[in-house]
């Protein structure tokens, strides 16, 4: 599988680990449905760092692990019975709706390859959101079960409701372990739909942009360099969020090239082809998982290019800060693409003002627990050394160095900057 990946343009520490994640999430031959009569189906409950507890309970009063979910969604809590509703449908129990689009497209409607059977039997498609919240799917969200053909039967509940059939299909997709086949084939009948829609222009060289997204320029710094540096060698910009889920159908199936920032946008690649060569832009020292498992899916060639400069350690809500690093530019010589330089000494100064300003805004002074594991921590230690080496941003004078240090601490201390 690996003769697809080319991790020749990332630091050496992060493409061991993408090389093991690569081979361990694997493709698995699975369809295995269960039905539960008069089961409860509980909302989410105590949801705080992307977990919570929800699912479905049998008649028994015992908890079906089957509708548990990966790091997102498991166990029981205590509720009323008595004030459940009762429902006489048979259901389709899909799990936890959240709205990203990137966690949407991968296991959000990992339950979904259940709707090719066609269960005329089947009433509704259930998902859960958090207990007495309002969630509903509209946009691209809808034209997902719009193409699929159960939009009319998807119903999303906030409070524990019992139903006369509760159906659990196995996840097609399960966070860092497996997709199935049937998940495959899923994406497989959306894109078809997708495309005999499309009537739009096509391209061979895309580039997905976040730049329109205005939380994205705030926390994605230099970003328009990229933008304008792919656009240059000859990609066509597109902003995803103001197009169509079958405009996206369109363009990823007909693109020789997708690019883009390693995030959500980049998992529209789920929508590509084998034939594609996905260029993933690292935004940090670690790597994002979820681009790893998509291109696994669609069993593109995917290039990583570590494209960024290290500061501190960092969680998925940045800061990121961009710029022409030597990665890129072995990788902008090996496939032929012009060449730039990195930033000036003058626009790092600008940029690390903004950096700071952002970091300590967010409280991301002392990184996540997951960020203190080794292996994050030499991929760290490879990129901070690069940025030392090579990124302007840490020529300044000793006295400066000091004072950066001394603000950090202080922040530590008394929690103002």
């Amino acid at each position: 599988m690996l003769n697809r990946v080319n991790l020749n343009y990332v630091f050496p520490n992060k493409a061991k680990s993408i090389a093991k994640v690569t081979e361990n999430f694997i493709k698995k031959d699975s369809e295995i449905v269960k039905i539960f009569k008069n089961a409860t189906i509980l909302p989410v409950y105590d949801f705080h760092d992307m977990h919570g507890n929800g699912g479905v309970i049998d008649s028994e009063g015992n908890y079906v692990e089957m509708s548990s979910q990966k790091n997102r969604v498991s166990g029981s809590y205590e509720y009323n019975k008595s004030d459940c509703k009762f429902e006489n449908k048979k259901v389709v129990y899909c799990g936890f709706f959240y709205r990203c689009w990137g966690h949407f497209i991968t296991e959000v409607v990992s339950k979904l390859w259940y709707a090719l059977k066609r269960d005329n039997s089947i009433d509704q498609y259930i998902f859960i959101t958090e207990k007495g919240s309002n969630a509903k799917f509209n946009g691209n969200y809808l034209e997902f079960l719009r193409l699929l053909g159960i939009e009319d039967k998807v119903v999303i509940i906030n409070q524990p409701t019992v139903y006369a059939e509760v159906v659990i299909p196995e996840d097609g997709f399960v966070y860092d372990e497996y997709f199935t086949n049937s998940y495959l084939d899923m994406y497989q009948y959306i894109i078809k739909k997708g495309l005999k829609e499309f009537k739009g222009k096509t391209y061979e060289k895309l580039y997905f942009s976040k730049n329109k997204i205005i939380s994205s320029i705030e926390s994605n710094l230099n970003l328009k360099f990229i933008d304008k540096y792919f656009e240059t060698n000859g990609f066509k910009v597109i902003y995803p969020e103001q197009i169509t889920l079958v405009e996206t159908i369109g363009l990823m199936q007909n693109a020789k090239y997708f690019c883009g920032i390693s995030s959500s946008l980049a998992h529209n690649q789920i929508f590509g082809h084998a034939n594609q060569t996905m260029i993933s832009i690292e935004k940090q020292a670690f790597y994002t998982p979820y681009q790893i498992f998509v291109t696994n899916i669609t069993g593109c060639n995917v290039v990583y290019i570590d494209a960024f400069r290290h500061i501190f350690p960092v969680n998925s809500g940045g800061p990121f800060l961009y710029d022409y690093t030597d990665y890129l530019d072995e990788f902008a010589k090996d496939f032929g693409l012009s060449r730039s330089k990195p930033m000036s000494r003058h626009k790092y100064r600008r940029m690390f003002r903004k950096y700071m300003i952002f970091y300590f805004d967010l409280n991301n002074v002392l990184p996540p627990d997951w960020m203190y594991r080794q292996y994050i921590i030499d991929m760290s230690r490879d990129a901070y050394n690069d940025t030392i080496r090579n990124g302007k941003i840490f020529h300044m004078s000793l006295y400066n160095r000091v004072k950066m240090k001394l603000r950090k601490i202080f922040f530590n201390l008394f929690g103002t900057y």
